[in-house]
C-alpha cells in the first residue's frame, strides 16, 4: 500500500518542522555561548543536531517508500532570550510541538490504514516522551536554582556532560 497524498503532504510538514526545531536550537546555542554558558550550548548543539537527525529519519522514509520530498520554508529563529531559563521553556514550547503533530501524523497514518507508516512513527512518539521529560527536568532544576550563579554554573557543567543519545 502507498502512502496517500495527504500524508505524504504531512510527512513533509513534518520534515520542515523537524528542521525548524534545529535551526531554533542553532539559535538557542547561539544565545548561550555568546553569554558564556558553554554547557548550555552543549546541550542545545546536541538538540540541534537530533532534530536534524528526526528530519532526515522522515525524508528518508519518504524517499523509502517511492514518495516525493518536498522541503518546506522554515521561519527564522528567535534570537533573543531573557535568560537560561527563558531559553529551556522555550525548548519545552518546540519539544510539545513537535508531540502533538508526530500525534496528528500518527492519527492520519492510522485513519488511513498504512500501518508501515504508523510502525515509523512510533519511534518519534516515544522519543518525544524522552525529550519532554528531559528538557522538563532541566527546567525543574533551573528554576530551583533561581538566579543563584554558583548552582546556575553547576547545571552548565551538568549540560556540558550531557552526551548524545546512542538511538537517534
Amino acid at each position: 500500500m502507498s502512502i496517500s497524498e495527504s500524508l505524504e503532504t504531512a510527512l513533509n510538514d513534518q520534515i520542515g518542522i523537524e528542521f525548524e526545531s534545529s535551526y531554533n536550537y542553532l539559535s538557542m546555542a547561539a544565545y548561550f555561548e555568546v553569554n558564556s554558558w558553554d554547557g548550555f550550548a552543549n546541550w542545545m548543539h546536541m538538540q540541534s543536531d537530533e532534530e536534524r537527525e528526526h528530519a532526515m529519519k522522515f525524508y528518508h522514509y519518504l524517499l523509502d517508500r517511492g514518495r516525493d520530498v518536498v522541503l518546506p520554508a522554515i521561519q527564522a529563529p528567535t534570537v533573543e532570550f531573557d535568560s537560561v531559563l527563558s531559553v529551556f521553556e522555550a525548548s519545552l514550547k518546540q519539544e510539545q510541538h513537535a508531540t502533538s503533530t508526530i500525534n496528528r501524523l500518527y492519527k492520519l497514518a492510522l485513519e488511513s490504514d498504512d500501518y508501515a507508516t504508523v510502525s515509523f512513527l512510533k519511534w518519534f512518539i516515544d522519543e518525544q516522551v524522552e525529550e519532554e521529560k528531559t528538557v522538563s527536568g532541566m527546567i525543574d532544576k533551573l528554576k530551583r536554582a533561581g538566579d543563584n550563579p554558583e548552582t546556575l554554573l553547576l547545571l552548565d557543567q551538568v549540560a556540558a556532560a550531557r552526551k548524545p543519545d546512542s538511538g537517534n
